[in-house]
This record gives C-alpha cells, structure tokens and sequence, in this order.
C-alpha cells in the first residue's frame, strides 16, 4: 500500500497506517524481555511496530498526526497534546532489554534502545523511527515469531494485560486453541520481569491483584480467549502460574 511521505530534518518519513486490523509481528526473543513502558507509550511503540514489513530492509520513521494517534488510543487529542511530550520522553527513557539465556536459564539481559527518533513536532506530529538494533527482532521473521492484530493491545487498558497476552501469545504460536484449550506455565519470577514488577508488589497476593487478575480480565474481555489459571507452589510459596487457554470461538486459533 502507498504511503505519503515527507521530508522531516532532511529524512525521508512516512504517513502511519492505520489500520489496526493488520498484525504486529515480533520475535518471541523481543516479546520476552523486559520492558517498562507506559500504557500509552506500549501502545505507540506496537502501532509503530506495525508499520514494519516482513521484507524491509531498514526500519523507516514513520510520522503520526496528533488527531490519528487519538483516534489510535481512543484519548482525547487534548490528552495527547498534554501528555506527547511524556509519551515520547517514556519511549527514549526505558529500553528493552533482551533475555540471554544459556541451557535454558537466563544470564544476562541486553540492553537496547526502542528508537532512533521520537519526538513531537508541531508542524507534522510524532515521528517514530525504531531503533536499527531491533531490526533482527522485527524484520524476516521466519520462526520462533508472534503476531496479533493491534487492535486487540489499543483495546487494553492495563499495561500488565497487553504484556501477559503477549507472553501467552508467544507461547501458543504453534498450538491451535480450540475447545479442549492448552497450558501455558509461566514463573513468577519470568512475569514479574516482563511486567517490570521485580520490586514493585512485592507481597504475591498484591501482585495478583494488581497485575495477574487485572490481565487476565482485559484479555477476557477484549480477545478471543477465555483464561483461568491456577498455582503452582513450593512449600506454601506461589512460584508459577498455570494458565488455561480456551477459544470462545471454534476454530478460531492463534
């Protein structure tokens, strides 16, 4: 599809699709590593992820008007105009990092920026250029990949929910979820890092509450999963959560 592009500081930029029916697709490597973002600033770097296609040789920046990135979030364009400047900050400020892992335990996390460019310009909107780094992450993805439609993430409103989903996603790429449904047993401790929660709720049931049961319900309600979960302890200590993945819709699967 064509976009309109424009000189911005002498680059080359592109016009946001918008879409939301089209995929983001990442690297199960990416989707598992850990990540801070805001609720906002999550879902502007998916839709910037979304730009991005299987074939690309360089990832482009890509421009969004302040009136479509309302109407990507569903907030008011007042908000946006109040809030781009923290949004943008957020982005620049909290990296990625991306799990190292070795016989199957994790040795040390990667640190790598999410963008090149992120900034407001009144003239034009934000303009988004992903960081080059992330290009083995996003670009001729052939397997160990997952997808979802955006529109699923845009319409959550915690960011623990859009991180869970993604975790589960990941986990049921190859697996048709059907009406028996599947397994998925994450550790706490894997959870708590994807969902930067390593200090934050540190009594198991406040975690629970806070980010386990408040993702489960955004995914209950806006996907088309149903998830329950269970425990699974040490002694009398929580140490992996077993959640149970059931397709609303025969033969609907990821």
């Amino acid at each position: 599809m064509a976009r309109g592009a424009k000189q911005i500081d002498g680059q080359l930029s592109f016009d946001f699709c918008l879409d939301t029916r089209n995929y983001v697709v990442q690297a199960n490597a990416l989707i598992g590593g850990k990540q801070a973002l805001k609720l906002n600033s999550a879902k502007l770097i998916r839709s910037a992820i979304m730009q991005v296609v299987r074939d690309d040789e360089e990832l482009k920046p890509y421009i969004v008007t302040i009136n479509e990135l309302s109407e990507l979030l569903n907030v008011p364009a007042s908000n946006i105009y109040r809030d781009i400047e923290d949004i943008t900050d957020d982005i620049i400020k909290n990296p990625v990092y991306i799990r190292e892992t070795k016989d199957g335990k994790t040795i040390r996390f990667i640190k790598i920026p999410w963008v090149a460019w992120c900034e407001y310009k009144a003239d034009v909107g934000v303009v988004v250029k992903l960081n080059e780094k992330l290009k083995p992450f996003l670009v001729s993805l052939r397997k160990n990949y997952t997808q979802y439609t955006l529109q699923e993430v845009l319409a959550m409103k915690s960011i623990y929910a859009i991180r869970i989903f993604e975790i589960l996603q990941s986990n049921m790429m190859n697996v048709s979820v059907l009406k028996k449904g599947v397994h998925v047993i994450l550790s706490v401790q894997e959870l708590r890092e994807c969902c930067a929660c390593e200090e934050k709720y540190p009594a198991f049931g406040n975690f629970k509450s806070k980010v386990i049961d408040r993702a489960v319900n955004e995914i209950n309600r806006v996907t088309y999963y149903n998830v329950t979960f269970t425990y699974q302890k040490n002694g009398r200590a929580v140490v992996a959560i077993d959640f149970f993945i059931v397709s609303r819709f025969q033969g609907k699967h990821v």
